[in-house]
């Protein structure tokens, strides 16, 4: 089994809160890794399961009534959210830790069905497809490795080339041994069963062809500015609809929305959101793209790249809540690709290059530092490179494979 980054997060959530919410889009290894963590001290009940799914529904007070002080696995609790209510009310009368580990392929803060939280009594921990630290035993060190300006040398290194290959397997764990036709189709089920099934259960969506479109289009801005009214107009879709429907990919887990960063005292900022695809083999599968290909096309390389980069600083900023992480650009068309906050305040700005870097890549981020650091500011870019080199004080080109460490 390949070790989870949030593994030891979650170990100690079950150690310190009455439950724990784990979540994260279908198939990225939820179950899994609750049934490892929970161990021979579990009970495990899967909401997937129809007998399950009615018994639930029809008494859930009794379906949560727990066995021998052992852990009650919930699998896809969106799929009967009147359990909540059920389990609120149990830890309400118990405040014992580790009592309910229940996982979702939804985003509960998102789905109306949803009318009372667990807020204050279970623990949040959100599960990623893979990265590729995890996939090659990384230790997850590249945030706070960067935030001290202590870079190590990565291992192994890996060229574009190499960068490209794992971007387009992206980190579906039954995904990443299949042939390229095999996983092809298997990325086109996967959305096809997500907005055809899963979103009914979250929201009512009439018009499924168009909110596949929606989502394909997406994919194609993955880490593009887009003006939502340009997406109405495409998509003949109200702005109201709009809303709901990017909701819905949103509650689902498959585009994530990364906001601006703004200094309250700067009007210039622009405040827009770029959305990511959340699986840059996701994005590249459901495009129809080939790798050789992407490897000579600069616009899709680098976005392809970017969404990965995406990928892997998100799961590395969810291993601790300190962090936060926004994106930059304001009306004189400077723009920085990721602006990362930790606990301290302290600011980290990224810019992502799919091949080489001079100095002129660090521009921007030159300005940003010099005009709003408050604090200590370090500014990176990642490049397909495979040295470290300094580019001024707290200023370095790193490359792409240090996300890994």
């Amino acid at each position: 089994m390949i070790t989870r980054w949030q593994e030891t997060n979650l170990k100690e959530a079950l150690k310190e809160r009455r439950g724990v919410h784990l979540t994260g889009v279908r198939q990225c290894g939820k179950t899994t890794l609750a049934e490892f963590v929970a161990g021979s001290n579990m009970r495990h009940l899967s909401l997937d399961d129809a007998n399950y799914l009615a018994a639930a529904k029809n008494d859930p007070i009794n379906f949560v009534n727990r066995l021998d002080n052992k852990t009650l696995v919930i699998d896809e609790i969106q799929k009967a959210p009147e359990l909540l209510n059920a389990i609120k009310f149990k830890v309400d009368h118990d405040n014992s830790q580790g009592q309910y580990l229940i996982t979702g392929s939804s985003n509960l803060r998102f789905v109306k069905a949803v009318k009372d939280s667990l807020a204050g009594r279970f623990g949040r921990i959100r599960l990623r497809t893979f990265t590729l630290g995890e996939i090659i035993g990384g230790k997850g060190n590249f945030l706070s490795s960067a935030f001290a300006r202590d870079f190590s040398q990565p291992s192994p290194l890996l060229d574009k080339r190499e960068i490209i290959h794992y971007a387009f397997n992206g980190g579906y764990p039954e995904t990443l041994n299949l042939r390229l036709r095999t996983k092809r189709a298997w990325f086109n089920e996967y959305l096809d069963d997500l907005l055809t099934k899963d979103i009914q259960e979250i929201t009512e969506v009439r018009k499924v062809d168009s909110l596949k479109r929606i989502a394909l289009w997406m994919m194609a801005y993955s880490s593009k500015f887009f003006d939502l009214i340009d997406l109405c107009a495409a998509s003949q879709t109200s702005k109201e609809t709009m809303g709901n429907y990017i909701t819905g990919l949103k509650t689902l887990y498959i585009v994530d929305e990364v906001p601006a960063w703004v200094e309250n005292d700067y009007a210039k900022i622009c405040k827009r959101s770029k959305f990511f695809a959340s699986d840059s083999g996701l994005l590249a599968n459901l495009l129809g793209w080939d790798e050789d290909s992407i490897y000579y096309n600069a616009d899709s390389c680098g976005k392809l790249i970017e969404t990965w980069v995406y990928h892997e600083l998100a799961s590395l900023a969810e291993m601790d809540l300190g962090y936060e992480i926004f994106q930059y650009r304001d009306t004189s068309k400077r723009e920085i690709d990721f602006i990362i906050k930790n606990s301290s305040n302290d600011l980290l700005g990224i810019e992502v290059k799919s091949g080489t870097v001079n100095s002129d890549d660090f521009k921007h981020l030159k300005w940003f530092g010099s005009k709003f650091a408050k604090s200590k500011f370090t500014g990176i870019v990642l490049y397909a490179g495979n040295e470290i080199l300094q580019f001024g004080d707290g200023y370095y080109a790193v490359p792409l494979s240090a996300l890994a460490i």
